[in-house]
């Protein structure tokens, strides 16, 4: 960090409350960027770091207002321009990176015409001259045959692909300024690695002052020249990054680092009795063309994967998205048909059940999904929705009983009696969580199917839910099929992990084996991916 170049971008004393109730969302924030040096605003989920960013570009919604301070780009200051004049600012000066490419992006709309269209606003571009710079912005942030992506849809890309359509489009009209606003939460770890170093290399190559937002810690220490951590609408600490890893100053951010997942310490695996095996299962998609679309060809999701869980262990299932993980886990539910090989659960093979024959295991194999949001019904109180499984699967249990089986569920999540009033959006995605893990306990399973739980979680609230599955795991004895992209969680969860690449399982073993001594090169390349914050 060079302190002593003088800044692009000012935030002083920065003041948003809420409109209708005056409640203050950000207290007097305060920072600067340089040109060259990528600064990290750090904190948990409703902190202020978006807010931050939106307040700066002008950009907050209704609800939210400015009532004190200045951003400062030169000389100017934002908050005492025209509308107008901010659009050209918007693009040309200070460009945003968005969290959620795919939301962020036109479904209906080219990748390329997307960035075409940027470049029409604020340059005087056209025909052949502007999809030739088009192509060769693609070509700056590493997507391969540039030319022929120009033409694909969002969804004909990879997350990775579209986050570095995003980065085109931002660095489209050079700007002096890029705020990057989490934007690799959703990537795989090599997808993730990939883009940072993109976005360390345009800081140096381009001399961007870049705003990166983030809860990830280890990403921080790997990206970041300076650092600053915001909790509850206040920057309450702000160093260069090697000394606030070395002395974080504030409880706050020493708790932020200490919730990190432990790199050092492995779990044993318990006794080997086998609850849940797979042999050779495959499932395939056929791929269907022409007008009668006969069947040309098979997409092997699932390719030959055997392995097998016992009582009260846990199973990572590791591996970059498309592997073939998810869908594994779908296979496994009997939601997904099997093409070939044998699922084996307490004995008895399970894939080829018919949906009747299938209800008992859908009591003893539960499921928690990535998107808490996304799996519940917004209509229903979370008494309702932790009920539902209760119900449909016949528990038999008397209102009184259900009442009182709902009250002991929210307890040993950590939640109060009175949540199970509330509705979804009432509560935090930990909360929801929670709630999540509660409705899958609620019909006692005895194998339950994790599919990126934590993977939109803060590291405080991901150590937190981490926590809960393994005093669950020692109270009841519950198997977890846990599936993640996000080897950092590993050690402090499972016993054994097996990694999927292109449908296939190319290693497994206990989880110290595979993350301290990996054989195949994927995993290794995986291991590598992974940012690290060294203990200190």
């Amino acid at each position: 960090m060079n302190s002593t170049t003088p800044p692009v971008m000012q935030v002083s004393d920065l003041q948003v409350e809420v409109a209708e109730t005056g409640e203050a969302i950000l207290k007097g924030v305060s920072f600067e960027l340089r040109a060259g040096e990528i600064f990290a605003l750090v904190g948990e989920s409703g902190s202020g770091k978006s807010v931050t960013s939106l307040a700066a570009m002008r950009l907050l919604p209704n609800a939210l207002r400015i009532t004190g301070g200045e951003v400062r780009v030169g000389s100017e200051d934002l908050f005492d321009l025209s509308e107008a004049a901010m659009q050209s600012v918007r693009g040309e000066r200070v460009a945003m990176i968005f969290q959620n490419a795919m939301s962020a992006l036109n479904p209906v709309q080219t990748a390329g015409e997307q960035v075409a269209e940027t470049l029409r606003l604020h340059t005087r571009l056209s025909g052949e001259a502007l999809r030739e710079r088009v192509v060769q912005l693609f070509s700056e942030v590493g997507i391969q045959d540039a030319a022929a992506r120009y033409a694909f849809y969002p969804h004909q890309l990879s997350g990775g692909q579209q986050q570095r359509v995003m980065i085109a489009m931002a660095l489209a009209c050079e700007p002096d300024i890029l705020i990057a606003d989490e934007p690799t939460t959703a990537l795989d770890v090599t997808i993730q690695a990939q883009v940072l170093a993109l976005i360390r290399g345009l800081t140096r190559s381009r001399q961007l002052a870049v705003l990166l937002i983030t809860h990830d810690m280890g990403v921080v220490r790997n990206t970041a020249d300076e650092v600053a951590v915001m909790y509850r609408g206040e920057i309450i600490e702000r160093a260069p990054v090697d000394d606030f890893f070395r002395n974080p100053r504030e409880a706050y951010s020493r708790r932020l680092i200490a919730a990190l997942p432990d790199l050092r310490h492995f779990h044993d695996s318990p006794a080997d009795e086998a609850l849940l095996q797979l042999d050779d299962v495959k499932v395939h998609f056929p791929i269907r063309k022409g007008i009668f679309q006969r069947v040309v060809d098979y997409t092997r999701a699932v390719d030959g994967v055997s392995l097998k869980i016992g009582r009260g262990e846990t199973y990572a299932l590791v591996g970059e998205s498309g592997s073939g993980k998810s869908t594994l886990g779908r296979a496994i539910l009997n939601l997904e048909p099997v093409a070939a090989g044998q699922i084996t659960f307490r004995g008895r093979a399970i894939q080829a059940l018919n949906r009747r024959a299938m209800m008992p295991y859908r009591k003893q194999i539960q499921v928690v999904f990535q998107n808490p949001y996304s799996s519940m019904n917004p209509r229903l109180t979370i008494a309702q929705i932790i009920s539902e499984g209760m119900d449909s699967l016949g528990m038999g249990l008397s209102v009184e009983q259900r009442e009182a089986r709902i009250a002991a569920l929210l307890h040993r999540v950590q939640l109060g009696a009175g949540f199970s009033r509330r509705h979804p959006h009432e509560l935090s995605g930990g909360q929801l969580q929670r709630v999540a893990i509660a409705r899958a306990l609620a019909v006692e399973p005895e194998l339950i199917i994790c599919d990126e739980p934590t993977s939109a979680l803060d590291v405080s609230i991901r150590a937190e839910v981490l926590d809960l599955l393994q005093e669950l795991q020692r109270e009841f004895g519950v198997s977890y099929l846990f599936i993640t992209h996000d080897l950092s969680i590993v050690p402090s969860l499972a016993h054994r992990v097996g990694v999927m690449q292109a449908g296939r399982l190319v290693e497994q073993g206990t989880a110290e084996q595979i993350l301290t001594r990996p054989q195949h090169p994927y995993t290794q390349a995986l291991l590598n991916s992974v940012p690290r914050v060294e203990p200190t």
